[in-house]
C-alpha cells in the first residue's frame, strides 16, 4: 500500500500553558477551510487574539451537540480561547456512512469533531463517559456513567482551561436523549465544585488549582426552537454576522462545521445568509447583581481585554502591572491597525514589540509581591498571550514549515528520512537557529542552521529510526468492564481527542534578535486518491505483521458440533521488504485446527496473505462462549508473537486513523437450530454484519445489486432481506421497490430491517405505512409475543424468555407508526423509563401480501449479532426459515 500523505504547514500554538489542544490542522480534502494555516487570513485571526484574555467552554453530551456557529464567532471572530468539552465520543450512535459501530464509531465521531473544529476554531476535550445508546433517564445515565467520575472529569477540565463563561445543554425536559440533560446537570454542579479545593482534592495534589468560572448558561433555544421555560429571561446570540476577513457569516461557518458530522446524517446543504442565532439562559453566576440584569451577550459584566487581567491582582493592582498590560495592549492595537491599513508585513514591528512587552511584564511579576495564587493566574495568561504573539510573529514573517517523512506507516526499528523545510515568504530576512527531532532514535542528528533570505527556503534532511519498542498507534481510551465509561491510558494529556504523536520537529527561529520556537508533527502526504486530492497524516506505527481474523464472532449451532467452522486469518506485511513467518490458530484443548499452522512469505510491503483454517468443535463441548486466537511468529523478530492487526478508519472529510483489534474470535456454541440451505438475497444498506451472521447459521447469502433488482430472477431466493436504512441509501431499491413487492406477492418472504424517515417519502410497504421515531431503549425491556402460534416463534427454534436475555444497548428503534390494519404486530415491548414509559408496537410487524410475507424488523438484530447475542441468532434463524 502506498503511504498516506501529509504535509504540515504551521499549526496553531498551544492555547494554554502546559496543555495540549486539538493540534495543527491536518486536513483531508475536499473541505473548504475557514482559513489556511498561513497567509493573510491566518494572520488576521492571530492578530484578533492578541488583545483578549476571554475564555469560553461549551459542555455537551455527544459529538454534534455543539453550537459550531457560536464557537466560530467567539474563536474566529472575537479571538477568544474556545474549547468544547464532550462527555462521550458518540460510541452508541448509528453510522450512516459505513459499518463502524461501538469503539470504531467513537473514532469516526472524534475525527469528525476535529474536522468541524478546522472551521469553527475550537479546541476539543473529552470526558470518560461512553454513549451507551439513546436513553430516556438521567438516573440510568448517571448509574451507567458513574456520576462522580464524570463530574470529576468536568471539574478537571474547568480547572485546566479556567474559562470565564461556560455553556451547557438544557437540564430539563421529558423527551428522549437524556444524556443531554445529564451532561447539563453535571456541568451545573461542576461550575461551583471546580472552585472548592475540598472537591476532588487529588486533582489539587497533582498540581491543578481551584477555579471559579464567572457565569454558567444553559441553551435556551436555537432557530425558532425555544427550550427555556416560559417567562425566563434569555440572552440572544446573533450568528448572522458577516465576517469580512472570512467572507461568511458565523452561521454559515457553523453550518459547514456541523456538516462534518456526516456519520450522523447531518444536513449537507448549507444555509444561505439570513436570520440565525441561539439563545441562552443564565443558570449561575458569581458576579454580584448580574443575575437580575438584562444581558445582551454571554460575556456581559466580564472584562475580556488585556487590561482586565489586572483584576486578578485585586481591587488595587500594582501600578507596574497596569502599565505593563497597557504596553502590551497598545502593541496589540497597533498590530491590528497596521494589519487593517497596511498589510501583513507592516505588523511585524508591533508584534515583536508586543513579545518584548509580555516578556518584560513576566520578569516584573515577582516584584509585585502578589500571593502565589494571584501570580499564577496572571503568569498563566501572560504565557498564553506570549504564545499568541509568537504565533502571530511567525505568520507575519511569512514562515511556512513542512516536516515530511518518506513513509507514513512505520514499524519499530524502521529507518525513516525526515525532510524539514522552512520557507520565508515575508519581506525580512530570518534565521533558523535550531532544528531538533523528537520521538525518534538518532535524535542527535542535527541540521545545519543559518539565514533564510526573503523568497528562499531552508531545507535539511535527517536519517533516523523509529524506536524498536514503539507501540502501535491506536486510541488511548478503552471501555471499562461493567460501566459505560472508558479508562484513559496513563501519560496522555487528559481528554485530548487522540494521543499526540511522539514524532515531532522543533524549529527555533531568530527574528530581529528574538528567538521563537515552534513545534510541528512529522507527517506524510500522498495524493493516491484523484478525487479527494492530497491527504495528510501523522506517522502511524503498525506491527511488522498485522494479523486479523474474520469473522470475529463464530456461531456453532448445537447440531453443528463436531463439524468444522471456517475462519480466515489475514497477515499484512508492515515491513519494507520481504518478510516470512508462521501463522497458527490457538484453540481450546480438544479442538482441532486444520492446518495446524501455515508458513507465510510476503515479498513486499503491504502485501497480504489470507489463510483458511477449519476449526472443529468436539461433539461433547458444552454451550457457551469460547475464544480462538491467531498469531504470527518470525525468526526476524525472535521472542515476539504478533497477534493484533490494525483497521484503517478513513473518509474524505477527515484524516486517517487506526484502531487495533486482537486477531481473535469469540466462538459461541449455541443451542440454535437452523434450516439448512436457505437462500437469502441481501440488499445492503449503510453497512452491517447481518450477512455474515446469516452465513454463520448456514444460510447462503447473495448480495443483490442494481441490475438484478431491476430485471433479475428474484424468485430463486427463499428470503430477501434489506440491510439497515437501505431505503435511505439505495436509489435502486427505491426505484425498483415494486419488484420486491412482486416477489412477495408471488410467494416470497421479504424482511425489511429498520429505516429512518426516508422510508416515508413514498409508499414502499405493500399497504400504507409510515416509520415513526418510536423506540425501546432499555435492553432488558419486557417483550411479549402477541401471536404465540406464529411459526416465527416456533420453528426451527422455540422463542422463550431466554431469547430476550443478554441484549446490548437497546431493543430497537424507528418502529412502524401509522399503518394499515393489514399489518399485524407480532410482539410488543414494554419500555420502563418514565419519559418513554409504556407499550411499544411496530417493532416486529408482518403483512401477508399475495402468497408471501412482508416483515418490518425494528428490533436491533443488526447490533445484536455483532455483539454475539444468542437470542438474536435464534430470531434470525427463524426469520429466514419463514415460508
Amino acid at each position: 500500500m502506498k503511504r498516506i500523505a501529509l504535509t504540515v504547514a504551521l499549526g496553531s500554538l498551544l492555547a494554554l500553558a502546559g496543555l495540549t489542544p486539538s493540534g495543527p490542522a491536518l486536513f483531508a480534502q475536499p473541505n473548504r477551510l475557514v482559513s489556511p494555516d498561513n497567509g493573510h487570513v491566518a494572520l488576521g485571526l492571530a492578530v484578533r487574539r492578541l488583545n483578549t484574555i476571554g475564555r469560553f467552554l461549551q459542555a455537551t453530551a455527544h459529538p454534534d451537540d455543539e453550537g459550531n456557529g457560536l464557537l466560530a464567532m467567539l474563536s474566529r471572530g472575537q479571538g477568544m480561547q474556545v474549547a468544547l468539552f464532550t462527555m462521550t465520543r458518540g460510541n452508541g450512535g448509528q453510522n450512516e456512512i459505513g459499518p463502524e459501530l461501538f469503539e470504531d464509531l467513537a473514532v469516526v465521531r472524534t475525527a469528525e469533531l476535529l474536522a468541524a473544529h478546522r472551521l469553527d476554531g475550537a479546541d476539543q476535550y473529552f470526558a470518560r463517559a461512553v454513549d451507551f445508546g439513546y436513553s430516556f433517564s438521567t438516573e440510568e445515565t448517571f448509574r451507567k456513567w458513574g456520576k462522580d467520575e464524570i463530574l470529576a472529569d468536568t471539574v478537571r477540565i474547568i480547572r485546566m482551561l479556567r474559562p470565564d463563561v461556560i455553556t451547557a445543554m438544557p437540564p430539563d425536559g421529558t423527551g428522549g436523549g437524556q444524556h443531554h440533560q445529564a451532561s447539563a446537570l453535571i456541568t451545573r454542579e461542576a461550575f461551583r465544585a471546580a472552585a472548592d479545593p475540598a472537591r476532588f482534592p487529588e486533582q489539587i495534589d497533582k498540581g491543578l488549582r481551584p477555579w471559579q468560572a464567572k457565569k454558567l448558561y444553559f441553551l435556551a433555544g436555537f432557530g425558532r426552537m425555544r427550550m427555556a421555560p416560559a417567562g425566563v429571561r434569555t440572552v440572544p446570540v446573533d450568528l448572522n454576522v458577516f465576517d469580512h476577513l472570512l467572507g461568511r457569516t458565523y452561521a454559515e461557518i457553523g453550518a459547514e462545521a456541523r456538516a462534518m458530522h456526516k456519520c450522523q446524517g447531518i444536513g449537507q446543504v448549507l444555509p444561505l445568509p439570513g436570520p440565525s442565532g441561539s439563545s441562552y439562559r443564565l443558570a449561575d453566576t458569581v458576579l454580584a447583581g448580574q443575575a437580575g440584569k438584562e444581558e445582551t451577550g454571554l460575556f456581559d459584566g466580564i472584562d475580556t481585554s488585556l487590561a482586565g487581567l489586572a483584576a486578578y491582582a485585586g481591587p488595587t493592582p500594582p501600578a507596574g502591572l497596569t502599565a505593563g498590560l497597557a504596553a502590551i495592549a497598545a502593541e496589540a492595537e497597533r498590530a491590528q491597525a497596521l494589519f487593517d491599513e497596511r498589510g501583513d508585513g507592516a505588523t511585524v514591528p508591533a508584534i515583536m514589540a508586543g513579545i518584548a512587552a509580555v516578556q518584560a511584564l513576566r520578569l516584573q511579576l515577582r516584584s509585585f509581591n502578589l500571593s502565589a495564587a494571584l501570580a499564577f493566574e496572571i503568569e498563566h495568561r501572560l504565557l498564553s498571550k506570549l504564545r499568541d504573539f509568537e504565533h502571530a510573529a511567525l505568520l507575519a514573517h511569512g514562515i511556512v514549515i513542512n516536516a515530511l517523512a518518506n513513509d507514513g506507516l512505520v514499524y519499530g526499528g524502521q529507518p525513516v528520512r525526515v525532510s524539514v523545510s522552512a520557507a520565508n515568504f515575508g519581506s525580512a530576512g530570518i534565521e533558523v537557529a535550531m532544528v531538533g527531532l523528537q520521538g525518534f532514535d538518532g535524535e542527535a542528528a542535527v541540521c545545519r542552521t543559518g539565514a533564510v533570505a526573503p523568497g528562499s527556503v531552508f531545507t535539511c534532511a535527517l536519517d533516523v529510526k523509529i524506536p524498536a519498542n514503539a507501540e502501535a498507534t491506536e486510541p488511548y481510551w478503552k471501555p471499562e468492564p461493567g460501566a459505560a465509561r472508558s479508562a484513559f491510558r496513563a501519560g496522555v494529556p487528559f481528554g485530548v481527542p487522540f494521543e499526540p504523536t511522539p514524532f515531532r520537529v522543533r524549529v527555533i527561529f531568530r527574528l530581529a534578535g528574538t528567538e521563537i520556537g515552534t513545534d510541528v508533527p512529522v507527517i506524510f502526504r500522498s495524493g493516491a486518491d484523484l478525487f479527494t486530492g492530497e491527504k495528510r497524516v501523522e506517522l502511524l506505527v503498525v506491527p511488522a505483521f498485522s494479523v486479523r481474523m474474520n469473522p470475529g464472532v463464530v456461531i456453532v449451532p448445537a447440531g453443528a458440533r463436531g463439524l468444522g467452522r471456517t475462519v480466515f486469518v489475514t497477515v499484512v506485511n508492515g515491513t519494507k521488504g520481504r518478510a516470512s513467518g508462521t501463522v497458527k490458530v490457538r484453540a481450546p484443548a480438544g479442538w482441532t485446527v486444520t492446518p495446524p499452522s501455515m508458513p507465510v512469505s510476503l515479498a513486499n510491503e503491504d502485501e497480504a496473505f489470507t489463510v483458511r483454517f477449519d476449526v472443529t468443535v468436539p461433539p461433547t463441548v458444552r454451550t457457551g462462549d469460547y475464544r480462538i486466537a491467531a498469531e504470527v511468529t518470525s525468526s526476524a523478530f525472535p521472542g515476539v508473537a504478533f497477534s493484533r492487526g490494525y483497521q484503517a478508519v478513513e473518509y474524505p472529510h477527515f484524516t486517517r486513523r487506526h484502531v487495533m483489534h486482537d486477531a481473535a474470535a469469540s466462538v459461541k456454541v449455541l443451542d440454535v437450530k437452523t434450516t439448512p440451505a436457505v437462500s437469502v438475497g441481501y440488499i445492503m444498506g449503510v453497512g452491517d454484519v447481518v450477512p455474515q451472521a446469516l452465513e454463520q447459521i448456514g444460510a447462503t447469502v447473495t448480495f443483490i445489486g442494481a441490475d438484478e433488482l431491476a430485471w433479475g430472477d428474484l424468485s430463486k431466493y427463499d428470503v430477501i432481506m434489506t440491510g439497515i436504512r437501505a431505503y435511505e441509501r439505495r436509489a435502486d431499491l427505491r426505484a425498483y421497490n415494486r419488484r420486491l413487492l412482486e416477489y412477495v406477492e408471488g410467494g416470497g418472504t421479504a424482511i425489511v430491517q429498520y429505516n429512518k424517515m426516508e422510508f416515508n417519502q413514498a409508499q414502499y410497504g405493500p399497504f400504507p405505512v409510515r416509520v415513526s421515531g418510536s423506540r425501546a431503549t432499555a435492553e432488558d425491556a419486557p417483550v411479549q409475543v402477541l401471536v404465540p402460534d406464529h411459526p416465527l416463534f416456533n420453528s426451527p427454534n422455540k422463542v422463550d424468555p431466554g431469547t430476550w436475555d443478554g441484549w446490548v444497548q437497546e431493543r430497537g428503534l424507528y418502529f412502524l407508526g401509522e399503518r394499515d390494519p393489514k399489518y399485524v404486530d407480532l410482539i410488543q415491548v414494554d419500555e420502563p423509563f418514565e419519559y418513554n414509559k409504556g407499550i411499544k408496537t411496530g417493532a416486529l410487524v408482518e403483512a401477508r401480501y399475495g402468497k408471501g410475507r412482508w416483515l418490518y424488523l425494528g428490533l436491533g438484530l443488526w447490533r445484536q449479532v455483532q455483539a454475539g447475542t444468542p437470542g438474536a441468532y435464534e430470531l434470525l434463524a427463524n426469520l429466514v426459515s419463514l415460508r
